[in-house]
């Protein structure tokens, strides 16, 4: 199998229908494991119990751009905090990744004389499902 290389510039995303990605510069999804571990008379057994996603976004603050991510954001964890947003990461390869994550509050500022920056760390309020092409 020929090797294939695939960069953070190879990365789509979309948080409730909008595109970001012109925006990040950074978007990587995390899943861990829950694994229980019990002795046996056979040996060891091993048992997942739970998985959770993080979806960790770095970008250039977008506040009062037209379908801004950080006013997006702000009025979705203000007015809906409960209600889940549709995420969709998608490789070049064709890898889709599609779950939900929780609204949170972006922060707001910067120091001078640097682009305004905004650290996000969302977390996944369903199991992320691949779909590999």
């Amino acid at each position: 199998m020929p090797t294939t290389i695939i960069t953070g510039r190879d990365i789509t995303f979309t948080i409730d229908s909008d595109t970001y990605d012109a925006q990040a510069t950074s978007a990587v999804l995390t899943v861990d494991s829950t694994i229980n571990t019990y002795q046996t008379l056979d040996g060891k057994a091993y048992f997942t119990t739970d998985t959770q996603g993080t979806f960790a976004v770095s970008m250039l603050a977008d506040w009062g751009a037209a379908s801004s991510l950080c006013e997006a954001l702000w009025t979705a964890a203000t007015s809906a905090p409960n209600t889940g947003l549709a995420v969709s990461l998608t490789a070049d390869t064709g890898a889709v990744f599609a779950f939900d994550v929780q609204p949170i509050l972006p922060s707001a500022g910067g120091t001078a004389p640097d682009a305004q920056t905004v650290d996000l760390s969302f977390t996944c309020v369903t199991t992320p499902v691949a779909t590999f092409s």
